[in-house]
């Protein structure tokens, strides 16, 4: 057997080797973790390379992961809310959506936001701040299935369209 001076140095220096294979480990998940935090924190494109491609062609509109241009937001589709049926707000700013509000509808995903609250938005953003879908992009099909059937659903009355949704009655302009 061993001498107790020789196992106190083979404890010793196994504690020693178990503490810098822990120090290291520790440095590995750190460094992994700050170059993972400074990804997600870049532009949209290059946090998720799938979504830039999924719609727009790459991210060659509105400036890839930057927001849209003027005319981008303005052709987008305004309504004014002529009579609010309850829970509808505008996730940007948080307030209700009421009667006069000029708000804007995003094509893609049918989400409405006050007309200057999302525009601000989009201006930093090409993304829905509700559900983050490509508001210029082209749909994919199940996307464009689903709002056909969304479409067929809403029912028009003099001029005047109800969204089952959220029940406001909105004038489209």
């Amino acid at each position: 057997m061993a001498s107790p001076s020789s196992s106190s140095v083979i404890s010793i220096f196994l504690l020693v080797a178990g503490v810098a294979l822990m120090l290291v480990v520790h440095i590995v998940v750190v460094f992994w973790a700050l170059r993972r935090g400074r990804g997600a924190s870049r532009g949209e494109e290059e946090a998720a390379p799938g979504r830039a491609a999924e719609g727009n062609g790459g991210g060659a509109r509105g400036g890839g992961g930057k927001g849209l241009s003027a005319d981008e937001i303005g052709a987008l589709p305004c309504h004014d809310v002529v009579k609010g049926g309850g829970g509808g707000d505008c996730a940007v700013c948080l307030e209700e959506l009421e009667a006069g509000d000029r708000c804007r509808r995003l094509p893609r995903c049918e989400h409405s936001f006050h007309a200057p609250c999302v525009d601000s938005w989009l201006r930093k953003s090409r993304w829905c701040p509700v559900c983050r879908a490509d508001v210029v992009g082209r749909a994919p099909e199940g996307e464009r299935k689903m709002a056909a059937a969304a479409a067929a659903v809403e029912t028009t009355v003099a001029g005047r369209s109800s969204s089952p949704a959220t029940g406001e009655i909105v004038a489209e302009r």
